[in-house]
């Protein structure tokens, strides 16, 4: 049987980011990528144009849906006016199709390409180790019968067609391994020792009691509702971690924010990740990136995690002034946490908001965040 696998696959490059080297006019992502096709093969510099830290203020949010108005003759309800005080919108970001930088597009491509021929090199390595199996077992099953003799032509073609199916395994082996982007961050000394610090920073609170994930939000009319808060949300507990991929081999390992209505948000040195389940992902320039952040005084209605500070206290009824609402018998007292809130925000698309138990731990990583981003700028 003769072997049908393809015969050449394309080598996928190396891409080293280095801050400070300078190259060819193509833009291909994060400042100074350098990608290397193979060794001893076509070996290119790219630098991404212009310089300094860029990054911008506007949310790139959801409009909120406004309510739709009763039409001319028909009696407006009470309520209307205050329907838009009840709507959750919705906090996530666009899809992943729109959000990857314009200067990371041909990493994005590469790396899908990459993808679609791990994919090919795997179906055609275990079509190729299916049938050595199946000639090995026919081969012995052959050569143990008692009719052997007759099958001596059958034999020899088995003998020699199963070096060249090993072979072949080999070299799909080989390509298999090739197949992966290869990164390689280089930056100043500045900047490493800002990634190691945000590196740090992040164990840290990603050791936090409790990690919610905001999904949507509402404001509150204070006083109708007789509440304390300002604002209302829909939370879910998420885990961060750090995580790799299979085909973006990188010498460390990227910090995962999880996400529970969207895309995980993986932070790589000088870029940002966002994969989704069917495969798609979009890569941005971790200078588009804004982290806002702010420490929050929230009303908790659930148990107060281990390692957030008590601030105060209210009541699930109150008056303008902030004393309880003697109308409502059941009223009852609510602890005031102290938790720190972080915005990813990009004019990109991006919008994910978090909130944290540790309000230190999500302050430090705020700060370690910005620094990295200037030590990048600045290198």
């Amino acid at each position: 049987m003769g072997l049908r696998f393809r015969q050449s696959f394309q080598l996928f490059p190396g891409v080293r980011i280095n801050v400070s080297g300078s190259g060819v006019s193509a833009t291909f992502g994060v400042p100074g990528a350098r990608v290397n096709v193979g060794p001893g093969g076509l070996r290119s510099t790219i630098g991404l144009p212009g310089t300094g830290l860029s990054y911008t203020h506007q949310h790139g949010s959801v409009e909120r849906p406004a309510p739709v108005a009763p039409s001319p003759g028909q009696p407006q309800t009470p309520n209307f006016a205050l329907q838009q005080f009840y709507q959750m919108r919705e906090i996530n970001s666009a899809a992943v199709e729109d959000l990857s930088s314009h200067s990371l597009v041909e990493l994005r491509d590469m790396i899908v390409q990459a993808r679609a021929q791990h994919k090919e090199i795997d179906a055609d390595l275990a079509e190729a180790q299916s049938l050595q199996q199946s000639d090995r077992a026919d081969l012995q099953r052959r050569q143990r019968s008692l009719l052997r003799i007759f099958y001596k032509r059958r034999i020899a073609e088995l003998e020699a067609s199963l070096p060249e199916t090993e072979a072949e395994i080999d070299r799909l082996t080989q390509w298999q391994a090739s197949t992966h982007i290869d990164m390689r961050f280089e930056t100043s000394e500045a900047a490493r020792k800002a990634w190691g610090h945000l590196v740090r920073s992040f164990e840290a609170l990603r050791g936090s009691a409790k990690i919610w994930d905001i999904t949507s939000d509402r404001h509150v009319h204070r006083v109708i509702e007789r509440s304390a808060a300002s604002r209302n949300i829909d939370r879910k507990p998420i885990k961060l971690d750090f995580s790799s991929s299979d085909l973006i081999q990188f010498d460390g390992r990227a910090m995962r924010f999880g996400n529970a209505n969207g895309e995980d948000i993986l932070i790589y040195p000088g870029m940002v990740l966002m994969p989704r389940a069917d495969g798609a992902f979009a890569l941005i320039d971790l200078r588009e990136v804004h982290l806002a952040f702010e420490l929050q005084n929230f009303i908790e209605h659930e148990q107060v995690p281990s390692d957030s500070k008590l601030v105060g206290e209210t009541w699930a009824k109150v008056n303008k002034n902030g004393t309880p609402d003697l109308r409502f018998k059941d009223n009852y007292r609510i602890p005031i946490a102290l938790y720190g809130k972080m915005l990813f925000a990009s004019a990109g698309g991006i919008e994910e908001e978090y909130q944290f138990s540790n309000a230190d731990s999500a302050a430090e990583f705020g700060r370690a965040f910005e620094s990295y981003k200037l030590a990048l700028a600045q290198a």
